[in-house]
């Protein structure tokens, strides 16, 4: 159930991330024009992107762990996860972002 939490959160950040871009890249066109909207918005998001690698892989040193604790000790086991409701309030937030951009 884990797993499927997992991907249904990647999913929802990967669609908003992209609603976002196109949306900032749309008003950037309005504003300066669609090539230069392009290119500023490729701009922004590879300096974001960078920015984002760094402090991962800044972060990445504090995963080391000690062998007698892994990550399936530090999960409760006996508590499984409502997948039905988050994917229920996955669509919600789709929902209600697509009514205020207008879409639906």
């Amino acid at each position: 159930m884990g797993k499927a939490v997992g991907l249904m959160t990647t999913g929802l950040g990967a669609y908003l991330t992209f609603k976002m871009w196109a949306e900032f890249q749309e008003n950037l066109g309005t504003v300066f024009g669609t090539a230069w909207g392009g290119i500023i918005a490729f701009m922004v998001f590879i300096i974001y992107q960078s920015n984002k690698n760094e402090k991962a892989y800044e972060a990445s040193f504090g995963d080391m762990l000690t062998g007698s604790v892994n990550k399936s000790t530090m999960e409760a086991e006996n508590n499984p996860q409502p997948v039905a409701f988050i994917a229920g309030f996955y669509l919600f937030i789709i929902v209600i972002f697509e009514i205020l951009l207008g879409a639906l």
